[in-house]
Order: C-alpha cells, then sequence, then structure tokens
C-alpha cells in the first residue's frame, strides 16, 4: 500500500504532461500552412495521446488498489492541465512562442521525457507488461526528439550547440519549478484547510446563536423596530 501511495503521483503527473504534450501539437498542427509539417504535427499528437492513455490505464491500476480517499486525490479534472502549469492559460505554445523556440521546446523536452520515463521503468520492471509499454513510449520520445532535431537543422542551421544546451538547461529548470510550485500549492492545502474548518465551524456556532425573529417582517411595522436591530 505504501508503495502505491508513492508510485500515485508519479503516474498522475506523468499522464497530465502526456496529454498537455498531446493538445500542445494538436494546436500546432491546426496553426501551421504546411501539409506536411500538419501531418508531422498530427501524428506527434497522435502518439501523445496513446502515450497518455497508457500512463491513465496504469494510474487506474494504482487507484483501485488505494484507498478512496487517497485514490480521489488523485483524481483526473481537465481545469488540472492548467492549474497544474501544463498548459498556460495565456493560451498554447505554438500561440506564444516564436516557431524556433517551439521547436526547441519540443527537441529538449522530448529528451528530458525520455529520461524521466526511465526512472519509471524501473518502478514497473523492465520484463512487466507494463515496462514493455514503456519501452515503447521512450522510443517515441526518441524518434520525435530526432524529428525535432531534424526539422531544426534544416529551417535553423545557424544555430550553435551550446544554444540547444541553453534551451534544454532552461526546460529542465521549468520542469523543476512546476514541480515546486505543485508541491507548494499541496503544502498550503494541508496548512490551510483546518483554517477554513475552523473558520467555517465558528460561522456555523454563531449563526446558530443568532435570533432569526428579527428576519420576519410579516405584520410588522418598521417603524416600530429598534434602530440598534439588524435589519
Amino acid at each position: 500500500m505504501k508503495k502505491i501511495k508513492s508510485d500515485l503521483p508519479v503516474f498522475y503527473e506523468t499522464a497530465h504532461a502526456e496529454l498537455a504534450s498531446a493538445l500542445e501539437m494538436l494546436a500546432a498542427c491546426k496553426k501551421t500552412n504546411s501539409p506536411k509539417q500538419a501531418l508531422g504535427y498530427f501524428m506527434h499528437a497522435k502518439d501523445e495521446y496513446m502515450h497518455a492513455k497508457c500512463f491513465f490505464k496504469m494510474l487506474s491500476v494504482r487507484g483501485k488498489r488505494a484507498s478512496i480517499k487517497t485514490a480521489r486525490d488523485f483524481r483526473f479534472t481537465a481545469p488540472s492541465l492548467i492549474t497544474k502549469g501544463y498548459i498556460s492559460s495565456k493560451g498554447f505554445l505554438i500561440d506564444t512562442m516564436k516557431l524556433k523556440d517551439f521547436i526547441a521546446f519540443v527537441y529538449t523536452n522530448e529528451l528530458l521525457a525520455k529520461s524521466s520515463f526511465e526512472n519509471i521503468l524501473s518502478l514497473v520492471g523492465r520484463r512487466s507488461e507494463e515496462g514493455g509499454e514503456i519501452s515503447g513510449i521512450m522510443k517515441d520520445e526518441l524518434r520525435h526528439h530526432g524529428m525535432a532535431k531534424k526539422h531544426f537543422l534544416n529551417h535553423y542551421p545557424a544555430l550553435q550547440p551550446w544554444q540547444l544546451i541553453i534551451y534544454r538547461m532552461r526546460e529542465t529548470i521549468n520542469n523543476k519549478g512546476r514541480k515546486i510550485y505543485d508541491a507548494n500549492l499541496k503544502f498550503l492545502d494541508k496548512l490551510l484547510t483546518p483554517l477554513y474548518k475552523v473558520m467555517a465551524y465558528l460561522a456555523g456556532t454563531i449563526a446558530r446563536k443568532l435570533n432569526l425573529n428579527e428576519f420576519k417582517r410579516k405584520d410588522k411595522n418598521l417603524m416600530n423596530i429598534s434602530s440598534n436591530s439588524i435589519l
């Protein structure tokens, strides 16, 4: 049970990341005027949707083994893609980035995703059925990385290798920042929830002691009501 509880956040976050990637690539597919590029984006989005489906299935398997309370904490809702920072509330990346930066983003994140899946692979076991699925996903991520690299070199031959390293460092920092942000939200939730409950209890206690007869206006001459009345 302890292992399942520690595994749930991993599959929960990864499923979010893969679904967000699918939506980003689908948005890019709709944005481009090049049929060839649109097909590439669409196939990439299709792969990411399949990856998300796999991780949601793995999440579901573990959720069924956990307590109802724990499983409820890891139930997926679409708005969490934005609240967790996987998709910006300002719009899709293709709308907010220059094309060069977008391709660099895909180039670096596909490689970072492959590294993350190495850790997940060790959780499920390389020879397990889930391990086989994750190994297949890792091959897809490397293929996406290679396609982005090829596109990058063809369209931006003047870009130096050290610039790609900077892109990767920036995305690594962003990914860590997103995890810190999510951890802070969970900490604040644990800290403030008891306070909210105490405030709600006090408000309820005060409300029960109020004399509501003052609010009954039927057959009352309002001119005769005391000036100190809450009416």
